[in-house]
């Protein structure tokens, strides 16, 4: 399946996921990701759930990450929609969001943290295959920024669906995920 009819196929169906479903399957990725053996971390980069793409819940996730260490750096993404370019800001309890011009909420603040002193990466997706590429929104933010980021920097992908055969059209640039939660189980690359 090529990302295009793996895009379409797969909005349609996050778009179906009921409110009832959704939190449910919330939960479940939460349990999942527990499994998960992980290093201390001193800095994750997560994302902003968009209610309208009906997207997983990244906070509870982040917020377990912190609750396991109070002094977590968790940042957002920035985006610069003209290069395109993205960029993880540290955010604190009271940071405001606030939408960009593709209505997407990026925080106020304005503390850049280098993508070397990334630990892990909470990444939005619609499905990914077998070998852990991703399919997003197709834009390329993710893998731009991924590229930059240490070696063993954790990439973790979420969906409600679980990991198709093969993405025909995965390319170089392509960024592969360490591990995909998903409601089911949490698949490692």
């Amino acid at each position: 399946m090529t990302k295009k009819e793996a895009r379409k196929i797969y909005n349609k169906k996050r778009q179906e996921v009921n409110y009832s479903d959704k939190l449910k399957w919330d939960d479940l990725i939460l349990i999942n990701f527990q499994t998960i053996d992980m290093p201390f971390l001193n800095a994750v980069f997560s994302f902003y759930p968009m209610e309208d793409r009906n997207e997983v819940d990244a906070f509870i996730i982040t917020d377990y990450l912190h609750f396991r260490n109070p002094n977590l750096q968790i940042c957002y993404p920035k985006m610069d929609i003209k290069e395109p370019n993205m960029e993880a800001v540290a955010c604190h309890a009271d940071t405001i969001f606030e939408a960009n011009a593709i209505n997407i909420l990026e925080p106020l603040e304005n503390e850049v943290v280098d993508p070397q002193d990334i630990d892990l990466v909470i990444i939005p997706m619609l499905v990914c295959d077998v070998k852990g590429n991703r399919v997003g929104y197709g834009k390329g933010y993710y893998d731009r920024y991924l590229s930059r980021c240490r070696d063993n920097c954790i990439k973790v992908g979420v969906s409600y669906f679980e990991p198709i055969d093969q993405v025909d059209d995965a390319n170089e640039f392509d960024v592969p995920l360490n591990f995909c939660i998903t409601p089911q189980k949490a698949y490692v690359f």
